[in-house]
């Protein structure tokens, strides 16, 4: 081919291929920052969407904090029979098409937990802008009330929430977070179950005072009266919301989940005046192992941990130097390891939720006893015993090696 029919040749392609043939402008969408999702009594689903308002957050007034400004987020909730239909009613009451692709967090109501999750996993494994990526949290009332409440000093409650639990997993693992992939590998493992963090509104807030001071003109908010937190760990099995853990129960599921990074551990070292005196230490690494055994005609789950932390606060009017004391504090520390880890396998077995995962264990170990095991797997769970055992080992007592109001 010349020269000249070359270039024809490009022209022709260039006039063909039009590059923005379905480009979508920024203005024309708005970009959300967080969902929820509740069932209400006519049995239609409610969508919600926190939707981020650029020119708030482009002039720095964006969260409420001044009398004029502008919030940075603003809820959108839309009834229908579908979670899809939700999205294409929303543009019946905006101007601008609600866009899924950076939503950091999803939250679940209750009733729609109770309901069950499968229109949600269908949802976000079929539709080509939500990414499974997103953070998963139960409430225990509506979904969109949490929307409305803000994290200071965040402008974005849904990005804020992300991070929250992010650094919840990563500081405490009392309430590890869970993707929407993550809740899809449950759903098709051997347990079916697993455990999603729980947010609600704490405190009280008290309408009368703050009406009072706001007549004197001398009230001023330094706090919220109503914070959003995360409070408890929802057990879910076949998709279904069964039941709540407190903090304890749920950070016992941990250790046995093999989720715990970092943590710290209140334990008792002494009496004094008739009340049990506190003292804390930094867990800096736990390795959990777990190794399932068959005795008789059950199971038991035997669970090594070996826990290395700092002594970061003590109580002990012992002198810590001494070999001896740390040995006491290590034995302290062990039991309420212990401690926690029957509480919340305690809890699992009431709710015959096993949110640890222990089937897929057994199913490795024993596959051809997993045959006939499978069906009665929930009533075998309850029957199922653990043989715990806990190393601890305080690398760092810290600088001061007796308690201040210890006896010299």
């Amino acid at each position: 081919m010349s020269q000249l029919g070359r270039f024809i040749l490009v022209l022709v392609v260039l006039f063909i291929l039009a590059g923005c043939w379905n480009r979508v402008e920024l203005n024309e969408l708005w970009v959300t920052a967080a969902t929820g999702v509740d069932m209400m009594d006519d049995g239609q689903w409610m969508m919600s969407y926190q939707i981020i308002v650029p020119s708030a957050i482009a002039s720095g007034t964006g969260g409420g904090t001044g009398g004029s400004s502008q919030p940075a987020s603003h809820v959108l909730s839309v009834k229908s029979k579908t979670y899809s239909q939700a999205l294409s009613y929303s543009n019946l009451e905006t101007s601008r098409r609600i866009y899924i692709a950076h939503n950091r967090v999803v939250f679940i109501g209750k009733r729609a937990a109770e309901k069950g999750m499968d229109r949600l996993i269908d949802f976000y494994l079929r539709n080509t802008e939500a990414r499974e990526m997103v953070n998963m949290i139960v409430t225990d009332g509506l979904a969109s009330d949490l929307l409305k409440k803000l994290l200071p000093p965040e402008k974005l409650q849904g990005a804020a929430m992300a991070e929250l639990v992010n650094k919840e997993s990563d500081i405490l693992s009392v309430f590890p977070k869970v993707r929407v992939y993550d809740f899809v590998l449950s759903m098709n493992s051997d347990s079916k179950s697993i455990g999603v963090p729980v947010a609600e509104l704490v405190g009280e807030r008290d309408h009368q005072n703050e009406q009072e001071a706001e007549s004197l003109n001398v009230f001023k908010k330094t706090s919220a009266p109503l914070k959003l937190a995360l409070t408890k760990l929802g057990v879910f099995q076949n998709g279904k919301l069964k039941g709540f853990l407190d903090k304890d129960e749920s950070l016992g599921v941990s250790y046995l989940s093999q989720k715990v990074n970092n943590t710290e551990i209140s334990f008792p070292c002494s009496e004094q005046l008739g009340r049990k005196m506190y003292s804390s230490l930094i867990v800096n690494s736990a390795v959990v192992k777990l190794t399932p055994r068959k005795t008789s005609f059950h199971y038991t789950m035997q669970v090594g941990v070996k826990i290395n932390g700092t002594l970061n606060e003590s109580t002990c009017t012992k002198d810590i130097s001494k070999t001896e004391t740390i040995h006491d504090l290590e034995e302290q520390i062990s039991k309420e390891v212990t401690r926690t880890i029957n509480e919340g396998w305690a809890k699992l077995q009431e709710l015959g939720v096993d949110a640890t995962g222990f089937a897929e264990r057994i199913h490795r170990r024993f596959p051809r006893e997993w045959r006939t095991l499978e069906n009665d797997w929930d009533q075998e769970f309850k029957k199922m015993k653990l043989d715990i055992r806990v190393d601890t080992r305080i690398q760092r007592p810290g600088l001061l090696q007796k308690h201040i109001g210890s006896e010299t």
